[in-house]
């Protein structure tokens, strides 16, 4: 099954710079959340203007005021609506963010678990290699002495 969307790039920038593509995800997340407040916002001033227009065009259109009754709870029902989608909108983009910030978190101990594994092999490298420098200084001793002492050598 192929997709419409080819996502490879969208994949290639977390693992070019993860702090870069979880942060840019922070931001989106933000964006998106004002942005879906906005249009909530604006939606529920439209809601109470259209109310408004709906109880001025009762007396005009004739079959709005024979079922005015049924108009407004359908125009009610349709606000409930369009809020809950708002709502359901409002709690994706949220946990879109605190999706974003756990991945971010999440990146950091990586990083800091990746730096003390590092440490460890660069402490180990270290002491390996003092180690070896000792017994080559100490080889280098005995060869210079000779090697194998003698049984009576005092």
């Amino acid at each position: 099954m192929t997709t419409p969307y080819d996502h490879t790039p969208y994949l290639d920038q977390a693992t070019e710079d993860p702090h870069a593509f979880w942060e840019s995800r922070i931001r989106a997340s933000r964006w998106m959340i004002v942005k879906t407040f906005c249009l909530g916002v604006l939606a529920a001033v439209l809601g109470v203007l259209g109310q408004g227009w709906l109880e001025h065009a009762a007396p005009i259109f004739p079959f709005i005021s024979q079922n005015y009754g049924l108009w407004q709870a359908g125009y009610l029902l349709s606000l409930v609506l369009v809020f809950l989608l708002w709502a359901a909108a409002m709690l994706q983009k949220v946990g879109l963010l605190q999706n974003s910030k756990q991945g971010l978190k999440t990146q950091q101990r990586i990083d800091e678990q990746n730096a003390r594994i590092e440490e460890r092999r660069r402490a180990n490298r270290e002491r390996r290699e003092a180690v070896r420098k000792e017994r080559e200084e100490h080889s280098i001793y005995f060869k210079a002495s000779g090697g194998t002492s003698k049984k009576f050598d005092y």
